[in-house]
């Protein structure tokens, strides 16, 4: 990698396209949350970032492509995080602390506001094939946490696919409510809903521990 005589790193071109192309879906990422996605337009999008809406056009294919990309962001880091607490030695219990505040974070992002918030439903079929079976990855590793749970006896017996989608409905409802200057943080609002889901769902057994 070249540098300058005054020893700053000169970024290659990928490099400059990729941190334009992450600019527009940060930026379209805080419209969506704050406007919708269907009150927010292209225009929208190329007047705040002081371009041109052809400009747009070089980055990515539409808005909904901009949802996607978005989307895909989240989930696939997402999903990283949560291939770490599955592989970890803990009891199931522990593993689902952990996930809901890896999740609950997720909210501090641009990106992971959007899972919730518009989500993937203004999705056409074309890109909703592509990240659906992310999410149903997503929601059957937290079903295997409850699992693991009821096995080593850590959590009482319940309906792990109920519970999971109470747990996730709990949580992605907050993009509703949560405001970032808001009464608690994110790390706050976690220990609360960490104690609530799992208080519900330790054993006797567990609690004494």
């Amino acid at each position: 990698m070249s540098k300058t005589r005054w020893g700053h790193t000169v970024q290659s071109k990928d490099e400059q396209y990729e941190l334009k192309r992450m600019a527009i879906l940060r930026t379209a990422g805080r419209l969506f949350n704050q406007k919708g996605f269907r009150a927010t337009s292209l225009n929208d999008l190329a007047h705040e970032l002081e371009v041109t809406k052809p400009t747009l056009y070089y980055y990515i294919e539409n808005k909904e492509d901009i949802l996607y990309q978005c989307l895909l962001t989240a989930i696939t880091h997402l999903l990283e995080q949560t291939d770490t607490i599955m592989s970890s030695p803990k009891l199931g219990i522990e593993k689902l602390t952990d996930f809901i505040h890896l999740f609950v974070s997720t909210f501090d992002d641009e990106f992971g506001r959007c899972l919730a918030h518009p989500g993937w439903e203004p999705l056409s079929p074309k890109y909703l094939d592509k990240i659906d079976p992310l999410y149903q990855k997503l929601e059957l590793a937290m079903r295997q946490m409850l699992n693991d749970g009821k096995e080593d006896h850590s959590m009482r017996a319940c309906n792990s696919k109920i519970t999971a989608f109470t747990i996730f409905g709990a949580i992605n409802w907050m993009t509703r409510w949560y405001q970032v200057d808001g009464e608690m943080n994110t790390r706050e609002i976690a220990e609360e809903m960490a104690a609530l889901f799992t208080g519900g769902l330790q054993t006797p057994v567990s609690r004494s521990t």
